[in-house]
């Protein structure tokens, strides 16, 4: 009975030692201004997504300041009704779109609300002599299903005249890959090639864990604790890390099934958008391996997949913007790194500001004369 009761003194010691010393190392963080907000969170419907409310600053890559609104996606909070006689554009894509990496101003979505809203003789806002609204319903990661499913249950809700679609060649078509998830739905063509939805990610342990009670406590206590904070940061840095070395990356290839499902996701979400009264168009962005810096590293053929899907969509008469060859022809021009950051593999990764803007330069009147 008495070492029973010596090593209860001693579970509880311990206890209220490790609660002080992890109370005494939250303080210190929250002192040192040591802050990594969650901007993703569990989502039954997509698996992941933008956390609703978050905000603070990105530096995983690149550094921006980032706000998700209340409804979940980035930017200020937007009624769902909008302006009479204003143009609104639903922007849908992943990560090039999100555009975590800097600041919302500098992101090509911005960017082409300002040019939009200055645009004279703009066919698009014919009849619609009020402001322009671009919302920003970009993911990272995802894929033209999640992208289908965003569409489905946060941008139809507001009203859009115009959805852009935004494809970014160097993962796009592989995260069409009808193969089995772990975080996301996925979508198949069945026996009679219909559209079919697998939602078997929502009975993997860990989304049932992070569904659960004590999971959604932890996740929404991740926005409160610096220490949790510290530690999912370093998590996802760990899994995130860059490849070394000054060498071009190479962007993957999908297989045919792979296509076959990105042509029927990109059908079906031009017919629901079109039964919403709304137009219907795509984008695909630059991977870095096409506008990359030495010349002689780059793929010989960098347009074969903005060709295949200029062929897919040539079919369905949707219209099509390939920005690659636009912005390979302007880097050259000019001499410019549109992907990388300093410091941070310069000509890697994601957009910097100087690829967003040239981005939105290029949109912008194609989107006037469609």
């Amino acid at each position: 009975m008495a070492a029973m009761k010596r090593w209860l003194a001693n579970l509880g010691a311990m206890s209220a030692g490790l609660a002080v010393s992890l109370l005494l190392a939250e303080a210190a963080l929250r002192i040192a201004g040591v802050r990594y907000p969650a901007f993703y969170t569990v989502d039954l419907e997509r698996g992941f997504a933008l956390r609703p409310g978050a905000e603070g600053v990105w530096s995983r890559e690149g550094r921006g300041s980032v706000r998700i609104n209340g409804a979940g996606f980035r930017g200020a909070d937007v009624p769902a009704a909008r302006a009479p006689g204003a143009l609104r554009v639903a922007v849908l894509g992943d990560s090039f779109t999100e555009a975590l990496q800097v600041d919302e101003q500098d992101t090509f979505v911005q960017r082409l609300q300002t040019s939009l809203s200055v645009a004279r003789s703009c066919a698009l806002r014919r009849n619609l002599p009020g402001g322009v609204e671009v919302l920003n319903f970009g993911v990272g990661a995802y894929g033209t299903g999640q992208e289908l499913l965003t569409w489905r249950h946060l941008a139809r809700r507001y009203r859009p005249d115009l959805v852009l679609l935004t494809v970014y060649p160097g993962n796009d078509f592989t995260d069409n890959e009808p193969i089995p998830r772990q975080d996301r739905p996925v979508f198949l063509l069945d026996a009679q090639n219909q559209l079919q939805i697998d939602q078997r990610f929502r009975n993997t342990l860990a989304f049932r864990w992070r569904f659960s009670p004590p999971g959604r406590l932890i996740d929404g206590l991740m926005n409160h604790s610096r220490l949790l904070q510290l530690l999912n940061e370093a998590k996802n840095r760990l899994a995130s890390r860059p490849s070394s070395g000054a060498v071009a990356p190479v962007a993957s290839r999908a297989s045919d099934r792979a296509w076959q499902l990105t042509d029927r996701l990109i059908g079906t979400l031009a017919a629901e958008v079109s039964a919403e009264r709304a137009r219907f168009a795509v984008i695909s962005t630059s991977a870095p391996d096409q506008v990359w810096p030495n010349v002689q590293e780059r793929p010989k053929e960098p347009f074969v997949q903005e060709q295949r899907l200029a062929a897919l969509l040539a079919q369905r008469r949707i219209p099509y913007l390939p920005l690659a060859p636009v912005l390979q022809r302007q880097a050259d021009h000019d001499r410019l790194v549109l992907h990388g950051f300093e410091g941070q593999a310069p000509g890697q990764g994601h957009w910097n500001a100087t690829g967003h803007r040239l981005a939105a330069t290029t949109i912008t009147p194609w989107l006037c004369d469609l």
